[in-house]
């Protein structure tokens, strides 16, 4: 098992959050060979699709940036994995006072300056048909977060990087969750890439259910992977508001 050690992201470190993303994905069929099919002749604008997601989603109070921090040959601390993690449902509203809140403001102008920044740097390595693709694909399964899944932790995005794969960095990021779910007394999520679905299975999500793919009109249609999968909530475990 790593001896990195888990902490919150920093809103500096986005950039090198960025690049360990791109990385990891850069084999994906999904975030690579669909959405960005011209990754090799441009690879630095593949780090542009994850950095300028993660300096707009920082900023919602749901979300939760956990990074695996290592240390490099010379002793200096390196990023090797990150987890992008929301608590959905009640448990995850806007708290009291959230309005006085400086991420109100930041949210919405960082949203704008990523648009802008889209406009004046183009990533050149996507396909401009289907960069947006994942957004567009929410309404065909979102409502699978109702009922007895509506208060979940849901982890959105998990990346290591490709030389620290196989040390336990990824299942260290995913056990994190599973605490916080559990802490709850609500149940976690995840939507599986394609060739995941075991290592997520051996971490503890017991239960598949839906998938990113399904409905009429899903511009995932056809796509591999992208099973969801669920650990239930522990009869055992507490309930929110206790």
């Amino acid at each position: 098992m790593s001896q990195c050690v888990l902490r919150n992201a920093r809103y500096s470190e986005l950039p090198e959050i960025a690049r360990v993303m791109a990385h990891a994905f850069w084999d994906d069929n999904l975030f690579g060979d669909l959405i960005h099919p011209h990754r090799n002749e441009y690879p630095d604008d593949v780090d542009l699709y994850w950095l300028r997601r993660a300096r707009v989603s920082f900023w919602n109070h749901r979300w939760q940036f956990i990074v695996a921090v290592d240390k490099d040959e010379a002793g200096h601390d390196i990023i090797v994995g990150i987890a992008q993690w929301a608590r959905l449902g009640e448990g995850g509203r806007q708290p009291r006072g959230w309005y006085w809140d400086f991420r109100h403001v930041l949210k919405p102008l960082s949203s704008l300056a990523m648009t802008t920044h889209a406009w004046l740097w183009p990533n050149r390595a996507s396909d401009t048909t289907t960069e947006d693709i994942v957004e567009r694909s929410y309404p065909y399964f979102s409502m699978l977060w109702t009922d007895k899944r509506a208060e979940s932790w849901f982890l959105d995005v998990l990346a290591v990087r490709p030389d620290s794969q196989g040390k336990g960095v990824g299942t260290k990021l995913v056990q994190w969750g599973l605490g916080k779910a559990e802490a709850d007394g609500v149940c976690a999520s995840v939507i599986s890439a394609f060739g995941k679905e075991e290592f997520y299975s051996k971490c503890g999500f017991d239960e598949q259910y839906g998938s990113a793919t399904q409905g009429e009109g899903n511009p995932l249609a056809g796509i591999k992977g992208g099973d969801i999968y669920w650990k239930a909530v522990r009869e055992d475990a507490g309930s929110i508001g206790e």
